[in-house]
């Protein structure tokens, strides 16, 4: 294939169940761009390889990489290395395209920009049954140069959707040019690549489609797994955002004091919700209390509050634990932290933990 529009880079790891949708829905739509589907089998001890070769062989842009399990920021990379398109695009093997991703995605190929943002849709589902849909937007829309985009970047980064790769297409030549690819990280390895990508963004464009389909809480994802330095590696991403806040020559410490806090109640509410002995939960909220983040919430007061918690979870009661902390929260006029955690209780899995 010569002069590809779109590489479409997918790390597969053990997704056998849910990697033909996501091919299906790339495949069996029409598109007026010429594309590459890059799948990078990082080890699968499923069918996920044969999957992918299986594509391979009925599809003549779909080509299949089998590495060693050495996780997705490394498949992500040699994806980048093999790709031959002008644009790079990162999905997930679990999630799926919209209908109409290629038909709204087209026309803006032909503009200048470094990295093109689109809105997706939050999917929770039980056997292929689709509980709850809600759709992301970006508040802004239209192109945006580098200061305009710089003092826009707090509002951006408070919905949430500046984290992720795949709302966005990132042009290649502006990667490749700053050397960016994702830092060898068991998580959080998206956030560090996008702020790298931010530190030198020149334009930046937004469009108002949600073109994505986010599967939230597979068995195995992250919210239904609990890396044990999850905490202290999103604290070190937090670093990173405050350096380029630094760059930016942006102060905000309430948006760093609300992003650490949502680090804390996020783990909390994750810890309670894996598929362990009570007293491994006990022994991993303990750690989390134990975590100076967790008492720089509570500012002033912040030992006596934690030793109530303390005593919750020597009683082994931590379904009061989370109530008590959103209560608290509550009180110390965390709105947004509490809305955080309203988002959280849509999941059923957590309303039946936390709030029954």
């Amino acid at each position: 294939m010569n002069n590809i529009d779109l590489s479409i880079i997918i790390p597969v790891y053990n997704v056998e169940n849910y990697l033909r949708r996501g091919l299906d829905s790339i495949l069996l739509q029409p598109s007026s761009i010429t594309y590459e589907i890059l799948l990078i089998n990082d080890g699968s001890s499923d069918k996920s390889g044969a999957i992918c070769d299986e594509y391979q062989s009925n599809f003549s842009n779909v080509f299949v990489s089998h590495i060693e399990n050495n996780g997705v920021a490394e498949a992500r990379n040699l994806g980048i290395s093999l790709s031959k398109g002008n644009y790079l695009y990162f999905m997930d093997p679990d999630d799926f395209l919209s209908y109409n991703f290629f038909d709204k995605i087209s026309s803006n190929l032909k503009q200048k920009w470094d990295v093109l943002c689109f809105g997706y849709n939050e999917i929770k589902e039980n056997k292929n049954t689709v509980l709850s849909c809600r759709p992301h937007f970006y508040t802004h829309c239209g192109l945006l140069r580098k200061n305009e985009f710089r003092n826009e970047f707090i509002e951006l980064f408070k919905t949430d959707m500046m984290y992720n790769v795949w709302s966005r297409i990132y042009n290649k030549t502006f990667i490749l040019k700053h050397d960016i690819r994702f830092p060898n990280k068991q998580i959080g390895e998206d956030t560090l690549f996008n702020f790298q990508v931010y530190r030198h963004l020149n334009t930046i464009l937004f469009i108002d489609s949600t073109l994505y389909n986010y599967i939230a809480g597979r068995n195995g994802s992250a919210l239904t797994s609990f890396h044990p330095r999850r905490i202290e590696i999103q604290l070190e991403e937090l670093q990173e955002l405050h350096k380029l806040l630094e760059q930016f020559q942006l102060e905000d410490a309430t948006l760093i004091q609300e992003i650490k806090t949502k680090i804390v109640v996020s783990a909390a509410f994750q810890i309670s919700n894996l598929k362990l002995r009570r007293q491994k939960k006990i022994e991993l909220l303990q750690s989390l209390v134990d975590n100076e983040a967790f008492e720089s919430i509570f500012l002033n007061n912040g030992e006596q509050i934690i030793g109530s918690y303390k005593e919750l979870l020597r009683q082994r009661n931590f379904s009061l634990f989370l109530r008590r902390l959103s209560i608290d929260l509550l009180t110390r006029k965390k709105f947004q932290i509490v809305i955080f955690i309203e988002k959280m209780k849509m999941n059923p899995i957590l309303r039946k933990i936390a709030f029954k």
